[in-house]
């Protein structure tokens, strides 16, 4: 795939992997839609990124709002008439200790990585519907085949939007010609991850080259990096007994929060 002259819309643009994304796009000559929580990050961005080969517009967006959504890519489409390409990166990371354990984290777990997601993708269908054209690419997480203790809030959601992109997929393609992408990073250095060391995390740059050869290439997984996805995938054919006795505190990983019980 081209990405000259390709509409993109970025969410979770000010950081991370999505700020990444949306710096290497700008070389690519793609006309950029940003869109974020931060507005005065996302104009610093976007005053950054704006050249002769890109142009890039931004506009506040909550994604646990749906009406913000629907906005946002309202705006984006009465500005360049078209989105060819959805790269949705938005997220949060919470600690769900079972020692306190509490459904409002998972709730807002749920409200920004999957029904945010939903939200796009139900505003972004019927424009790429008419278009008879388009990628919609979604990040999820590498472990979202079995939880991971201590992690259960962020698990479950990603979990979610990855079924939910598998079930999309090959209706989208065989209907309306629409890609569905799922991403699934391994351990990103983000200020997402900010405290938790995690092994073999790689940098948001490095993520965002990934991500965009994926795109170019219409792969319909994207996963790294490469050491994490092996033991990631083995991992996931342990047989239930032997999943059950790994070392529980290896498995929340360094930088885990120590909670005293309710």
């Amino acid at each position: 795939m081209d990405l000259n002259g390709k509409v993109v819309l970025i969410s979770g643009a000010t950081g991370g992997i999505g700020e990444e994304i949306a710096k290497q796009l700008s070389k690519e000559g793609c006309k950029l839609a940003l869109f974020a929580r931060r507005e005065q990050k996302l104009k610093e961005i976007s005053t950054k990124l704006n050249n002769d080969k890109t142009k890039c517009i931004f506009q506040k967006c909550d994604v646990k709002n749906k009406d913000n959504v629907k906005e946002t890519i309202e705006f984006t489409q009465n500005e360049f008439g078209r989105v060819d390409i959805a790269i949705l990166t938005a997220g949060i990371l919470a600690p769900n200790p079972i020692e306190t354990f509490n459904s409002s984290i998972i709730m807002n777990s749920m409200e920004v990585n999957f029904l945010g997601y939903v939200y796009f993708i139900q505003y972004l269908l019927p424009i790429m519907k008419s278009q008879n054209s388009g990628t919609i690419a979604a990040t999820s997480t590498l472990p979202d085949q079995r939880g991971v203790p201590g992690w259960g809030a962020y698990g479950a959601s990603k979990a979610a939007l990855s079924w939910l992109m598998d079930s999309l997929r090959a209706e989208a393609k065989q209907k309306y010609n629409i890609n569905f992408i799922t991403i699934k990073p391994g351990s990103v250095e983000t200020p997402m991850i900010e405290g938790y060391y995690r092994k073999g995390a790689i940098q948001a740059e490095k993520a965002a080259k990934l991500i965009i050869k994926g795109i170019k290439k219409e792969k319909k997984i994207i996963q790294f990096p490469l050491s994490q996805v092996v033991t990631t995938r083995l991992t996931d054919l342990f047989p239930l007994f032997a999943y059950d006795n790994l070392d529980i505190e290896m498995m929340k990983g360094h930088g885990y929060p120590d909670v005293e019980e309710k």
